[in-house]
């Protein structure tokens, strides 16, 4: 897996030589099919024992008294989420661009998340400004990437906390913040928690941060964190407001 140092060069490399352009392209995409075949070939058995667990599990519920019979459900249920991580990954730079209304997009995460929310008892607060120009992304990639943040902040409270997500632009920026008030992470795992396969959490896969930083960069935009133990932690999301020409593939 290419370090942060290794992808701007090779993006440096595309940029200055046309050749290098192509050549890097066509082994993206050998990359990402490689990745897409490996990831069906796991699946599609991995398909056929979840059916068969359940199918015994139906005919014997006895087994259900086994002492670990709740762990190889558990353990299943981690490889699916991990191939469709993989998957999400994977496909985190193909981009479909429509005009995004930032109002909306903001009060349909909360829609989409207010069950977990009230569940947990964790207020989320959004604050939009008056008005907002034309701003254009993949509507769905966004999603899931700040559906991705909002999650992270809410697994980061233990007690009373909130969530704040701020929508205002600057400088011909969408800017997209999510702070929370929650545990914080040390500036060690600041340095390494948006890359791939690398995670904190007891039962992560690692990818969900990679994923959010894929889809933020193939929109042509930045993401910073500051974070703080004990105090919270805040995500910034800067995106551009005009068109993206260019959708990465």
């Amino acid at each position: 897996m290419l370090t942060y140092d290794e992808q701007e060069k090779m993006e440096r490399l595309m940029a200055k030589d046309e050749n290098f352009h192509e050549l890097i392209t066509a082994m993206k995409k050998d990359y990402h099919l490689t990745l897409s075949q490996i990831s069906h070939e796991i699946r599609n058995p991995l398909t056929y024992v979840n059916s068969s667990i359940q199918w015994i599990q139906k005919l014997h519920p006895e087994v259900e008294d086994f002492e670990f019979w709740d762990q190889i459900k558990s353990d299943i249920q981690y490889l699916r989420t991990l191939l469709d991580d993989i998957s999400t990954f994977n496909n985190g730079e193909q981009l479909t661009i429509s005009k995004i209304d930032p109002r909306e997009f903001a009060c349909d995460l909360k829609d989409s998340l207010l069950s977990e929310l009230l569940a947990k008892h964790i207020p989320l607060l959004i604050k939009l400004d008056d008005t907002y120009p034309d701003f254009y992304g993949d509507p769905i990639r966004l999603k899931q990437a700040f559906i991705n943040l909002i999650k992270n902040s809410m697994e980061s409270i233990t007690e009373r906390g909130r969530i704040t997500l701020k929508v205002f632009t600057h400088d011909k920026r969408l800017m997209i913040a999510v702070k929370d008030n929650g545990c914080g992470i040390t500036e060690e795992q600041q340095q390494t928690v948006f890359r791939p396969f690398v995670t904190y959490k007891e039962n992560g896969t690692g990818l969900g941060l990679s994923i959010v930083r894929r889809i933020i960069l193939a929109h042509n935009g930045t993401i910073h964190l500051r974070s703080t133990v004990g105090k919270g932690t805040e995500v910034q999301v800067h995106l551009p407001l005009l068109p993206t020409s260019h959708i990465c593939i």
